[in-house]
């Protein structure tokens, strides 16, 4: 059970760097921005789903463990690591970016770049950056807690 919530938040770390620093940074130079913004709103729901389906198997598997070795007064730090990053990636996907499309959408139908919506939309996308990266911080924190944990 050790292994389980190292190899799954590996897996989500790399999905969340992959996406970060390969797909959208070669969407938007590649494609126009209007095209790559309709690739990341598709790409985005699928993102999210998988990073939370391996936010629940982490979570599971950080509760799983104190339940059949007994509770150690560390387990504490990886299951709370592991429910802040799954919190963070639910309020990401359900509050932000439904927030962060619609604000897209009234800004496209007002067609002025200098729109409040587009305001709002950049200020909903900062929002959803800093939460990945915290999602980002907290799974680093998590690997490194169970590196440095005795058996």
């Amino acid at each position: 059970m050790r292994v389980v919530p190292c190899v799954v938040v590996s897996l989500w770390l790399g999905a969340m760097a992959f996406f970060a620093f390969i797909v959208a940074p070669a969407a938007f130079g590649t494609l126009e921005r209007e095209q790559a913004g309709r690739l990341v709103t598709a790409v985005f729901p699928r993102y999210y789903a998988f990073s939370a389906g391996l936010g629940v198997i982490a979570v599971v598997a950080c509760l799983a463990r104190p339940i059949a070795t007994g509770w150690r007064g560390r387990d504490w730090l990886p299951l709370g690591l592991a429910v802040a990053m799954l919190g963070l990636t639910l309020y990401a996907w359900m509050v932000i970016l439904p927030a962060a499309h619609a604000a897209r959408q009234a800004a496209r139908q007002v067609g002025a770049a200098a729109s409040a919506e587009t305001g709002r939309f950049a200020r909903l996308h900062r929002i959803s950056s800093l939460l990945n990266g915290l999602v980002m911080i907290a799974g680093a924190m998590l690997l490194v807690t169970e590196v440095v944990r005795k058996p």
